[in-house]
């Protein structure tokens, strides 16, 4: 039934999301790129990577972050607009953030350049590799692209991630090109430019409806997005997990199929959503031909991702976990994990966009309803200005908790009235840097 569901929901919607490629440039002629927006971590990925090709890169971001990072790689990156500069680039690069009214964007477009969406660039990079692996999902993909990644470590894979990787320190590694790993993000219909060999869709729900409008858009897209590849991995498929428990700091469990042991895992990685992340990662590493050892060894040596149920340290408190959940589900998940570990917590958490908030008050209303002490800290506008939507001193509001826009002073409260918890800083804002400015948190 849902079979027919996606279907129907395709031409039913084909109207309105008709999807439509560029024509390919070649990507190995050398070119001067500049990116609007770069130090937004896919834009600073595919910068580097496009540097390594051998092409001249330079970029522009209102909030300069990383600096360090791009010195290394001899990109020059200028704060707010530079215009000048956009003249002298053969071809710009934008991602879904940049409005048509930014001055580098709109340079580019009054000059005539060639405009690539950060979307587009990732599908043109893409084709230059035999195998792409692409995972798309509203969550889990992130980790997901890690995972595999890990597994597939020892065959020099090129990685294109949306987190840093804790062991790598890094969001991208420039591997081979036999197999380029990439998170396919469904924002503006982005991963509809990849080609994957494989086709990973950890889960379907309701996300990004300032672009998509209706569920049923999303869908459609979804369903584009499978027509797209060679083969698709969906989920958990036939199999699941037994046994699943924390044991030192370690999720364990044991991967089965038709009631019988397939293997047992214990997994750096404590959150338990990440059960469906590394049977999804088996099956795709299974259907690439490698074999169960090789498989365990790779998920088992994970170290994780950052900001995903990372624990950090401060100097006012034991413990303190950040975690980059921002979906309800995601949050349900992050609280559910968190209870089965601490004793006594605090959450605190930053909404991203105000349309997400106001689209799914509902749900997170019922992930939070349980939770006594909550603080909601200011919205992350992103891309977004408060009449887009519901803002985190509304959601406090009607939540019924403690709402800070300083801080400091969110600071001075739980060191005052929960010394004795563990914060837990949930959302896919600025918090947790800001924390860092401060030095409530140590990098």
């Amino acid at each position: 039934m849902i079979g027919d569901f996606f279907i129907s929901a395709f031409f039913l919607s084909a109207g309105r999301f008709l999807f439509s490629k560029p024509k390919k440039e070649n990507i190995s002629i050398y070119m001067k790129y500049f990116f609007i927006g770069i130090c937004g971590i896919s834009m600073r990925s595919l910068a580097v990577m496009l540097r390594l090709m051998g092409h001249e890169v330079a970029g522009s971001d209102r909030a300069l972050e990383d600096l360090d990072f791009f010195e290394e790689y001899n990109i020059e990156v200028f704060s707010g607009n530079a215009p000048e500069d956009v003249e002298k680039a053969d071809v710009v690069v934008y991602s879904s953030a940049i409005g048509e009214d930014d001055l580098d964007y709109s340079t580019a477009k009054r000059l005539g350049k060639k405009m690539l969406s950060r979307g587009e660039l990732l599908g043109e990079i893409s084709e230059d590799y035999e195998k792409v692996i692409a995972v798309a999902g509203a969550h889990g993909k992130t980790t997901t692209t890690a995972l595999i990644y890990n597994v597939l470590k020892d065959k020099k894979p090129t990685l294109h991630l949306g987190g840093v990787l804790v062991e790598e320190n890094s969001c991208f590694v420039y591997g081979g090109k036999e197999f380029f790993i990439t998170e396919a993000c469904e924002y503006h219909d982005n991963f509809l430019y990849l080609k994957p060999y494989i086709g990973v869709i950890t889960n379907i729900e309701k996300e990004h409806l300032d672009y998509f409008k209706t569920f049923e858009n999303e869908l459609c897209s979804f369903e584009k997005f499978r027509h797209n590849c060679r083969f698709v991995v969906e989920g958990m498929g036939e199999f699941y997990a037994e046994n699943i428990r924390h044991n030192e700091g370690r999720l364990c469990f044991d991967i089965v199929r038709d009631g019988k042991k397939v293997m047992s895992l214990k997994m750096r990685i404590c959150e338990e959503v990440n059960v469906n992340n590394a049977i999804i990662t088996y099956r795709t590493c299974k259907l690439l031909g490698l074999g169960d050892e090789e498989i365990k060894r790779g998920l088992e040596n994970f170290r994780g991702v950052k900001r995903r149920f990372e624990s950090v340290k401060s100097p006012y408190f034991k413990e303190v976990v950040v975690d980059y959940a921002h979906h309800p589900t995601e949050i349900k998940g992050a609280i559910e994990t968190a209870k089965k570990i601490f004793k006594k917590m605090v959450f605190i958490f930053q909404p991203h966009t105000y349309s997400r908030t106001k689209e799914l008050l509902t749900d997170f209303v019922e992930a939070f309803k349980d939770e006594k002490n909550l603080i909601i800290y200011k919205t992350f506008p992103a891309r977004e200005k408060e009449e887009d939507g519901m803002t985190g001193e509304e959601l406090a509001g009607v939540l019924g908790c403690k709402y800070f826009d300083d801080a400091k002073n969110l600071v001075e409260c739980l060191k005052e009235k929960y010394v004795n918890f563990v914060p837990i800083f949930i959302g896919a804002g600025d918090l947790p840097k800001i924390l860092e400015e401060i030095k409530f948190l140590k990098n």
